[in-house]
């Protein structure tokens, strides 16, 4: 009796591995829709440029600090949000004086954030979705896996950094500012070496 021929022929695998390819490009693509520079552009505050990120890496930047950071308290009018304390800006103009490694991981992660949503099956990018879905997404990254917990929590950490260091800020957390420290000279003879 003859051999039955295998289901799966060389051309077959060719023709199954290329159409499954296709479906993912044309997936991707539409994972990819709605994220044009334009869009990033109008997140960024007016007349604002960024040194080091892309547009679409600032944008959400900008996004995602508005999220994290408190914002306008009416029993504390000088405490500045997130765009009048300018921390996207901040963190853009401080990048210039880091390595190409540092800048290129921190635009990874803010590349993360946006698309996260893909782990938790959502297909909207970060700056797209509406401020309570970004809270629930910002949770999930934050409570996620290793590698989710690590960009999301070090991109809170920078965007918290540059907030707390704007004096601004001080009057809410009831800190008065550092404290000047009197530096005693050290006696003549402590290093007779000297």
């Amino acid at each position: 009796m003859a051999k039955a021929p295998s289901p799966l022929s060389r051309r077959r695998f060719l023709a199954v591995g290329a159409g499954a390819g296709l479906l993912l490009g044309v997936g991707g693509a539409l994972v990819a829709r709605g994220g044009g520079r334009a869009h990033y552009r109008s997140l960024h505050p007016p007349g604002v440029r960024p040194r080091v990120f892309s547009d679409k890496a600032f944008g959400v930047l900008c996004a995602l600090c508005e999220r994290l950071l408190p914002g306008k308290d009416a029993s504390d009018p000088t405490r500045p949000d997130a765009r009048e304390a300018r921390i996207a800006e901040r963190i853009d103009r401080e990048l210039t004086f880091h390595t190409p490694r540092m800048k290129r991981d921190v635009e990874l992660a803010l590349l993360f954030v946006e698309h996260g949503g893909l782990l938790h099956a959502s297909t909207t990018r970060f700056t797209r979705l509406v401020p309570l879905d970004q809270d629930a997404l910002l949770q999930k990254l934050l409570e996620g896996a290793a590698f989710e917990r690590q960009a999301a929590g070090a991109l809170k950490l920078l965007a918290l950094f540059f907030y707390y260091s704007d004096e601004r800020t001080w009057k809410g957390l009831h800190y008065a500012g550092p404290v000047g420290i009197l530096r005693k000279r050290p006696p003549a003879d402590s290093n007779p070496l000297a």
